[in-house]
């Protein structure tokens, strides 16, 4: 691959960023894990510490055949004697723990290293107590040992620093997979708000036309004959409606007079008092004259006439009621303002139909108008969110590309610059 040849070929790829596609991170990752030399720097160092391992050997053998002088004291014979076999066995167990691990992984090290810290540590603790009575016996051997020992600290600290560097990097590469992970996701997600956002705009376009369109046809069609006439229809209409409230007030204006008079004969017949033959229809002429039959009006007015002088009304009330009787059976006021008010209601059902027969069309444009109205509305809010949501995308995934760049910096130990896909410009 020419990624690869760029990390491990020649000077111009130290002078320049070399450019890692993101699709091919993890394949990069594992390279570098390969090529990263750890299992050769440990095998230096675990063959420096066999050399080691072979000194310590020699100078344990050294100390535990060593002879005290002739003129040792007694005490300090038996003690030093007895320190000597407590750091000879100490030592043994270290010498073990030197054998380095038959894997060369990172967990295997480390836990090499932590067993022979702490192998050391003990080692130490009990070469520190027992070291002045040894000392005493056997100085040459002892400060072999100690050289020994100082040796072993320094490998322990090279593997440390080995094991550290080593983990730092598998650290890195682990979150370098995550957030190329997340950054690709990122990147699919900002194209496919992207490509939704195209075709919202495209329709908001078009529906924005058929809008113009339907607008102009409107104005065309409230200029057209066909309009005035619907225009004209709704003002006649509207003319109809006036006179037929004034019908209305008419005949609200004929029965007036006769309330009082009403009210008290439907009180005396509900109550048995009297015997009405035109119950019902004095009763609809008191609260719905509009609904009360022609046929029925003379004979109901009668009817409440000769019931008069018992309804307790007023010599001068009952006068008055008495001619405005006559004057409503004599003119038939009733009947001609029920036929006013019928043919007015005729006559506006009849506009009515005609004004929704003209209107058909002016309803269906005005009907397609709202919901191009609604769906532009609706588009609009969703491009606006489309925005926002691209806005915080974009900057979510240039955080995340700039993170990850300086990972792979630290991981290959030069400049690393992404190559997000074909086409696409890194921000």
């Amino acid at each position: 691959m020419k990624w690869l040849r760029n990390f491990l070929g020649g000077k111009k790829a130290e002078e320049e960023a070399a450019i890692l596609p993101l699709a091919e991170i993890n394949s990069w990752l594992e390279e570098r894990g390969k090529e990263s030399g750890f299992a050769e720097r440990l095998n230096e160092i675990y063959g420096r510490m066999d050399d080691v391992a072979k000194v310590l050997s020699k100078d344990i053998s050294a100390l535990a055949m060593a002879s005290a002088d002739d003129g040792t004291p007694p005490k300090l014979l038996r003690a030093g004697l007895a320190a000597r076999g407590e750091v000879l066995k100490q030592l043994a167990t270290l010498s073990e723990k030197l054998m380095p691990p038959k894997k060369k992984d990172p967990d295997s090290a480390f836990q090499h290293h932590w067993t022979l810290v702490k192998g050391l540590e003990r080692t130490v603790t009990t070469f520190g107590r027992a070291q002045r009575y040894v000392a005493a016996l056997f100085p040459r051997n002892i400060e072999s040992i100690n050289t020994d020992l100082a040796q072993i600290s320094r490998l322990l600290v090279d593997l440390e620093g080995e094991i550290g560097k080593k983990r730092r990097v598998a650290e890195e590469s682990w979150y370098s997979r995550e957030l190329a992970e997340r950054l690709q996701k990122e990147l699919s997600a900002i194209d496919e708000l992207k490509k939704k956002a195209r075709q919202d705009e495209a329709m908001l376009a078009g529906i924005t036309a058929r809008l113009s369109g339907l607008e102009e046809e409107a104005k065309r069609l409230t200029a057209s004959d066909e309009g005035k006439r619907a225009e004209e229809l709704k003002r006649s209409l509207e003319k109809k409606k006036q006179d037929q409230s004034m019908a209305e007030d008419e005949l609200a204006d004929l029965i007036a007079p006769l309330t009082k008079a009403l009210a008290r004969i439907m009180k005396q017949g509900s109550s048995d008092r009297i015997n009405l033959r035109h119950k019902n229809v004095l009763e609809q002429l008191l609260v719905s004259p509009s609904q009360v039959l022609d046929k029925d009006i003379a004979g109901s007015l009668e009817e409440l006439r000769s019931h008069l002088a018992t309804l307790g009304l007023k010599d001068k009330k009952k006068e008055k009621i008495l001619d405005h009787i006559d004057l409503l059976i004599k003119r038939r006021s009733l009947e001609n303002a029920r036929a006013r008010q019928a043919n007015m209601k005729k006559e506006i059902l009849d506009l009515e139909s005609q004004i929704k027969e003209s209107s058909r069309e002016g309803h269906r444009l005005k009907e397609e108008m709202s919901q191009a109205r609604k769906s532009n509305k609706s588009l609009d809010a969703a491009l606006d969110q489309a925005e926002k949501d691209l806005a915080s995308l974009e900057g979510k995934a240039a955080s995340d590309e700039l993170e990850l760049e300086e990972r792979l910096n630290r991981i290959a130990g030069r400049p690393i610059k992404l190559d997000l896909s074909p086409g696409r410009k890194c921000w």
